[in-house]
């Protein structure tokens, strides 16, 4: 009995040994595995240079979110660069004088007294017509003709308006690109004028009547005030050559259609001898 015992447990310790390096073996491979798995794992293989700039370009914030870096900065177009341009646009409506126009801006009339300069005299009610002012007007008439719409320029060293209320402008015409008050006084039809403060462009406007004045041009020439001055006695229409002449002596001695001087004016409309060519 005891030697039955004996060899039943000498035959199970024989299979439990046998079992033990089999479990052995197993676990053996299976760390072997483990650890091939984790050095994998823990060294992954170098991305190309390009896909790192790429990471580095675009690192987690605190919360988590990737914020891109910008690589262009924008730069302002014309359409975002302020407009400097001070002129305002406005119509020619008429010429007062050789120094005095009405426009209209948007749509509302204002009569502009332009600055820096003078012509003489056609329009006040309290003087007789000056000496060249019928010429300057004129004259004005014609250039501004052909530029229905002015460009009006202002100088805060004048202020904004008159005592009469008129604004103080400069007035550029051909589109900006003349001066039209310098342009007056370089062709000898208006005088360098400063009221009070200097302005703007007072050096160029001293600097272009000195020119016609030199040269005796337009309202400096020395016959220029012969046909007004000429006041001495009655005249009748017959002693004018032209109606433009009869005119001018009839206005400056004063003539409209409630005053007709020497009667010159038969139908009392302030034109005088309408029947001179």
């Amino acid at each position: 009995m005891s030697f039955l015992i004996v060899k039943t447990f000498g035959k199970s310790q024989v299979r439990l040994g046998k079992r033990n390096i089999f479990i052995a073996i197993l676990t053996l491979i299976t760390l072997l595995f483990g650890l091939a798995l984790f050095t994998e794992n823990t060294n992954p293989p170098v991305k190309p240079e390009n896909t790192l700039n790429k990471q580095e370009s675009a690192k987690p914030d605190v919360a988590g979110i990737k914020t891109i870096q910008p690589t262009d900065i924008p730069i302002p177009t014309d359409e975002t660069t302020p407009n400097t341009d001070s002129r305002q646009i406005a119509t020619l409506v008429k010429v007062v004088d050789g120094d005095t126009i009405a426009v209209s801006i948007n749509g509302k009339s204002e009569t502009i007294r332009i600055i820096g300069i003078d012509t003489p005299e056609v329009v006040d009610p309290r003087k007789t017509v000056e000496c060249f002012g019928k010429e300057a007007s004129e004259f004005a008439r014609i250039t501004l003709q052909d530029n229905k719409t002015v460009l009006l320029e202002s100088d805060p060293t004048q202020g904004d308006r008159d005592k009469y209320q008129r604004l103080l402008r400069y007035v550029w015409i051909d589109d900006g690109e003349v001066d039209f008050g310098k342009f007056m006084i370089g062709a000898g039809y208006a005088s360098e004028y400063t009221y009070n403060i200097p302005y703007k462009y007072q050096n160029e406007y001293k600097t272009a009547e000195r020119e016609p004045r030199d040269a005796k041009k337009g309202l400096w020439a020395d016959d220029a005030c012969i046909s007004v001055n000429t006041t001495e006695g009655d005249k009748d229409c017959s002693d004018f050559k032209v109606q433009d002449e009869a005119q001018t002596y009839f206005e400056g001695k004063g003539g409209s259609p409630t005053n007709n001087v020497d009667k010159l004016d038969a139908d009392h409309d302030g034109i005088a001898c309408e029947s001179l060519p």
